[in-house]
Order: structure tokens, then sequence, then C-alpha cells
């Protein structure tokens, strides 16, 4: 299959069929690994990120407080 390198402000891009895309995962909008692996581009997506990496995302304006499940419902241990 054959695409097109195109040029985009601060780099380049590169169409991937929808298909292709779904095949390997990609989805519109999430986050992609890149790596070369012998003179190949390699596209991955990328997954969720390190505890690190999440944490570092919570701040004060985005930290929710304590909430209340309800009352127990089944078997629950309290």
């Amino acid at each position: 299959m054959r695409t097109r390198v195109q040029k985009y402000p601060g780099g380049v891009a590169v169409l991937v069929p929808d298909a292709l895309a779904s095949e390997a995962g990609l989805i519109d909008g999430e986050p992609a690994d890149l790596e070369l692996a012998g003179g190949r581009l390699v596209v991955r997506p990328a997954g969720p990120g390190t505890l690190a990496e999440l944490l570092a995302g919570v701040t004060p304006e985005n930290l929710h407080a304590e909430w209340a499940a309800g009352p127990p419902a089944g078997a629950e241990l309290l």
C-alpha cells in the first residue's frame, strides 16, 4: 500500500487508511509512539502511560472530592 508524505508545521504527516489504522489499533485523537527500527518508521498505539505520567496530570482543579456510591446492594462487607 502506498501513501504520500505531506509537510505540516513542525514536521510531516502520513495518511494511514482507516482499515489499516483500525487493524493496527490506532484511534483518532489518541497518542501514538514512533520509533525507528532497522531503518523503518514504526507507529504503535501509545497506551495509557506510566503511573507517574498519569499522576502528573492531577491538579487541584481536576481533583474530585469523595463521593458516596449509595447503600450496600449485595453482600458487601463494610
